[in-house]
């Protein structure tokens, strides 16, 4: 996914006003909470995928989300927050990296 470029020029100031008002202008409400996901470090790497911790936790995965609001409203044609929130979290290096892969957290 590619960000827009006003959150690109944004992120040099860091994790502050200017990227909240870059990502809200930009992807409205998804862009929000992508803010509020960056700025409360809900975003986790593990070894295999990405995972942003909302009121359940979603893996991300490239351009894939497993939220329903990626897959039954957007029908993965736009991004969500939590596609947002790991693009820009890529770029500021901002996650908390865990040494682990997600898959074997899960229950069977």
């Amino acid at each position: 996914m590619k960000l827009a470029s006003e959150v690109i020029y944004a992120l040099q100031k860091g994790l502050g006003y200017e990227l909240y008002k870059a990502l809200f202008l930009s992807y409205g409400k998804r862009g929000e909470k992508a803010y509020f996901y960056l700025s409360q470090n809900r975003v986790k790497k593990y070894r295999d995928f990405f995972v942003v911790v909302g009121t359940n936790e979603y893996i991300v995965d490239e351009s894939f989300c497993s939220c329903p609001d990626f897959q039954l409203k957007l029908k993965g044609k736009e991004p969500c927050a939590h596609i947002i929130a790991v693009e820009v979290a890529k770029l500021l290096k901002h996650y908390d990296e865990i040494d682990a892969y997600y898959t074997d957290y899960q229950k069977p």
